[in-house]
């Protein structure tokens, strides 16, 4: 089944296809304000897919961590699709009251996974100091100097490393996190589109592309 291809009179942009509808477990008005993003940043009326370059753009360009986020959302490729986008997106949704405790755990997993993918900086499974002087110089050069950046590190480094082998895995990076609620860590609020985000009234939390 194909989405409507007339643009709707009060919005710049296009209605969703309905296969994307069908496949995305979220709600309409969720779809909808990802694909007016998704279609935002491609610069195109109703996009297949988006490539990497076409985030560097606008005051996303501004983000320190945007070549960060990017390698995670992209992965090898340089190009993604609406789903693809989406998915990771969704990652970032905050849960209900009644969002079972699987669901969250999932959530909770795939986003320790995005975040241990972003310290590791050459993608070989471990956190080094030298990954970690990357990601901490990324955030705070503007304002420290590398003695004070170099500390930071240095702590983070002793706090984690479980195994004293100077090196973060997984499993360390994971223990490290549990003092933090993560189903509730790193979402933030979606704008409402044409009405209400969802169904009990209260507008829904997103990581949101400003």
């Amino acid at each position: 089944m194909g989405g409507c291809c007339c643009r709707n009179p009060t919005s710049p942009y296009p209605t969703v296809p309905m296969e994307f509808m069908d496949s995305l477990k979220m709600k309409p008005t969720q779809i909808q304000y990802l694909y007016n993003r998704f279609c935002q940043i491609s610069g195109e009326y109703r996009p297949n897919q988006v490539q990497k370059y076409n985030f560097y753009s606008g005051l996303l360009s501004l983000n320190p961590l945007l070549p960060t986020i990017l390698n995670c959302m992209f992965g090898d490729k340089n190009v993604i699709t609406f789903v693809e986008f989406a998915m990771f997106l969704s990652t970032f949704q905050a849960h209900s009251l009644k969002t079972k405790r699987g669901v969250k755990n999932e959530g909770k997993d795939r986003k320790l996974n995005y975040l241990f993918s972003m310290y590791d900086h050459n993608k070989d499974g471990r956190i080094t100091k030298v990954d970690l002087v990357i990601i901490v110089h990324k955030l705070f050069a503007h304002m420290m100097d590398h003695l004070q950046i170099m500390r930071i590190v240095d702590t983070m480094m002793t706090e984690m490393d479980c195994t004293d082998t100077n090196q973060i895995t997984f499993r360390d990076f994971c223990k490290a996190f549990e003092v933090f609620d993560m189903a509730e860590m790193m979402v933030t609020f979606i704008p409402e589109f044409r009405g209400r985000s969802n169904d009990d009234g209260k507008s829904s939390k997103w990581f949101c592309w400003k």
